[in-house]
């Protein structure tokens, strides 16, 4: 690991500064050097395992998905797509549209027959929101759409639009209107492939893609510098920015700020986050 010698030298370096003056007794000398060396090694810990843990996800999520053998397809709009049983996860992705694809995610143990329609000229938005795409998407199954293992709804933003406020929305046949949040249980941005999947409790049904009026459409850029996972989340505001430096700086004695101990405290922290 290419900071292991700034890290040790900075222990050795913080225990002088740490250590009480010669008239202290012995045993306090030793709790307040373990104290440091135990939190340094922590502060390392939690660098390193901040920087890894996005990558380690990534290819445990892949390992997953070939281990379950997921079928990937793509999908015309109009036309039956057989869909697989066995509880093998089959995800039918379909043309681009104006802004983003539409993709059906599915997985049961018997098997079903897909058809999605795109309806160019779908119910209004509902009250505060605007269509982030103007066309729906009709999903029909040659069985029911519920109680089913797996049941997503996904919409893959186009190179460039930021997808992270889109909501999904269900027509209520009733009504002839769409209700935001109709039916889906669980909902995901997945910033890495500007995806929203959202879990339904029901794969058939009329859906169409929604953002607040006041949000618009953007750029991958801008959405990825608000409300994804990665901005406000374990790395800004979290265990590696402010955090750590107070949790070690407050196990010991003679580190408190402006002492010659805290300012190497605080270099270290900066080099290891670098």
């Amino acid at each position: 690991m290419k900071f292991s010698s700034s890290i040790v030298f900075a222990v050795q370096a913080l225990t002088v500064f740490a250590l009480p003056a010669p008239n202290k007794n012995k045993v306090g000398v030793s709790t307040s050097a373990a104290a440091l060396i135990a939190s340094a090694t922590t502060v390392a810990a939690v660098a390193t395992a901040t920087a890894t843990a996005t990558p380690a996800t990534g290819e445990a999520k892949d390992e997953e998905e070939k281990e379950a053998g997921e079928t990937e397809q793509e999908g015309a709009f109009g036309v039956a797509i057989n869909l697989n049983g066995g509880d093998v996860k089959t995800d039918t992705e379909f043309p681009p549209g104006t802004n983003g694809k539409f993709e059906v995610e599915f997985k049961n143990p018997q098997a079903r027959v897909l058809r999605v329609t795109e309806n160019n000229t779908p119910a209004a938005a509902p009250v505060g929101f605007t269509a982030f795409e103007p066309s729906s998407y009709k999903v029909e199954l040659s069985g029911s759409g519920k109680g089913l293992t797996l049941s997503k709804i996904d919409y893959i933003g186009n190179t460039g639009v930021d997808v992270s406020q889109v909501q999904l929305g269900r027509l209520c046949t009733e009504t002839n209107s769409f209700v935001v949040g109709g039916g889906v249980v669980e909902r995901e941005f997945e910033a890495e492939e500007n995806e929203i999947a959202s879990n339904v409790d029901n794969l058939v049904g009329e859906f169409g893609f929604f953002v607040p009026a006041a949000a618009g459409t953007g750029t991958a850029t801008e959405g990825a510098a608000t409300g994804n996972a990665t901005t406000g989340g374990a790395t800004t505001g979290g265990a590696t920015t402010g955090g750590a430096t107070t949790g070690v700086a407050a196990t010991l004695k003679g580190c408190e700020a402006g002492t010659a101990c805290r300012a190497l405290l605080d270099a270290l922290l900066q080099a290891v986050g670098n």
